[in-house]
């Protein structure tokens, strides 16, 4: 993690936009060698899943996919280059927008444009003039740690959590941003805060802690935005990767990326394991629902500190994932920007 501080620092600090370029998801073949067999050609998972194509997008640590309806277009962050890509399935072009901060998250805003968390605070960018106002009073504990994976809840708050770069465990906090409102902890004890959602009746709010290999289920009000009642919805065994980001269905499925894990897990309500996805690459980080009917699974992907050997046996790590999961997900909130 220290390592990965300190590339930060040699990234630039201008932002700027490229051009729509073709990019096309290419069929899914297991011409690659990988140490997972698939059946038949293509990666089918225990209720039928099937990984239907691939993006060979080249990140570093992809991350925080996010479906845009407004756009079409399915954004996702490579944290580790400072970029933001955006991809349009409908015509198969794909840009790059190089972001004048370290990004954890993205999300949209009501205005259109998104709010981003990163190394310097929290702040508006608009895809369409690189503008970043940042936000007075959001900035972490940098270098000791940054904002990591955010999402809105169905009342238009931000949440995000920090992950440590060095120093002590244990030490990073939940927050929740409100327009007009400010930043406010929410909960504390973390070394990664990663995978956030919501339950489709708003009851329960679910993070994970990837280095504690936990996932964690709260109460939640969403009238008042309040959490409580901290349990362990369900802990990651040995052998099965980490948690790392998350997305939660229409049915009330948790979708996990087990990073290191080579898969994806959904739980049940309840935090049993009710199947298992096989992917080609060892560390899928995120994942999200999207497409003109949220029935496309989209997986970001890792190859940040893999050895020369690692990525021989997945070249496809950093690739983004095109899945048909079987059951479709829940529209992602936009951030409640006014008086921001």
């Amino acid at each position: 993690m220290r390592a990965e501080a300190g590339l930060y620092l040699l990234l630039p600090p201008r932002a700027a936009v490229s051009a729509w370029q073709p990019a096309v998801v290419e069929p899914f073949t297991a011409d690659a060698p990988t140490k997972h067999d698939p059946v038949n050609g293509r990666y089918r998972g225990e209720q039928g899943e099937t990984l239907i194509g691939v993006l060979k997008a080249g990140c570093v640590l992809g991350e925080g996919p996010l479906w845009d309806p407004d756009r079409k277009a399915l954004l996702w962050l490579d944290i580790s280059r400072q970029r933001l890509h955006a991809f349009r399935p409908a015509s198969d072009a794909m840009r790059c927008h190089r972001l004048p901060a370290v990004p954890g998250a993205a999300v949209r805003c009501t205005d259109g444009g998104l709010l981003l968390a990163t190394h310097q605070g929290i702040g508006h960018y608009d895809p369409e003039t690189c503008c970043f106002d940042l936000l007075p009073g959001t900035a972490p504990d940098w270098p000791r740690s940054r904002y990591n994976d955010g999402k809105c809840d169905r009342a238009g708050r931000f949440w995000t959590g920090t992950m440590r770069l060095s120093g002590e465990p244990g030490r990073e906090k939940l927050y929740r941003f409100e327009a007009g409102r400010g930043l406010v902890c929410v909960d504390e004890g973390f070394t990664v805060c990663n995978g956030l959602g919501w339950s489709p009746d708003d009851r329960t709010f679910y993070l994970t802690d990837t280095l504690g290999g936990r996932i964690y289920a709260y109460d939640f009000d969403v009238q008042s935005g309040a959490v409580a009642n901290r349990r362990v919805f369900a802990e990651v065994p040995p052998g099965a990767g980490r948690p790392d980001g998350l997305s939660v269905d229409a049915h009330g499925g948790v979708w996990v990326a087990n990073s290191g894990g080579w898969r994806l897990t959904r739980y049940d309500h309840d935090g049993r394991v009710e199947r298992t996805v096989r992917l080609p690459v060892p560390r899928p980080t995120s994942c999200a629902f999207g497409g003109p009917e949220l029935a496309t699974l989209f997986v970001t992907s890792s190859r940040l500190g893999l050895s020369r050997r690692e990525l021989a046996d997945a070249p496809l790590s950093g690739s983004l994932f095109v899945l048909d999961a079987g059951v479709v997900g829940l529209p992602e909130p936009c951030f409640a920007d006014g008086g921001a």
